[in-house]
C-alpha cells in the first residue's frame, strides 16, 4: 500500500513539469528546456527535471553531463516557470 502511494506521488511530480527535447546549439553545445505546468511547482524541482533529462541523455551515450549554464525565468505563482540548461556530454 505504501508503495502504491509513493508511486502515485512521484507520478503526480513527474507530471508537474514538461521537458523540451535534447536541441545541439551553434555553439558545440547542447540545451534542454522545462517548464512549469503548474504555479504552484517549485523552481528546484523544474531545473532538477531539466538536468535529469541532460544526465540521461549523457548517460545514453556513455558519458557524464557537464552543466556550462543553467537560465531561468518567470517567478512562482505569477508567471510561468522556464529553467534552460546548457550542457556538455564529456
Amino acid at each position: 500500500m505504501k508503495g502504491s502511494i509513493l508511486l502515485l506521488g512521484l507520478g503526480m511530480l513527474t507530471a508537474c513539469t514538461s521537458v523540451t527535447g535534447i536541441n545541439s546549439r551553434q555553439d558545440g553545445h547542447f540545451s534542454v528546456t522545462s517548464r512549469a505546468r503548474w504555479d504552484i511547482v517549485s523552481w528546484n524541482r523544474v531545473r532538477t527535471a531539466g538536468i535529469k533529462e541532460a544526465q540521461a541523455y549523457c548517460h545514453k551515450r556513455k558519458k557524464e553531463m557537464h552543466a556550462v549554464e543553467v537560465h531561468s525565468e518567470g517567478l512562482r505563482g505569477v508567471t510561468n516557470q522556464t529553467v534552460e540548461v546548457v550542457f556538455d556530454c564529456i
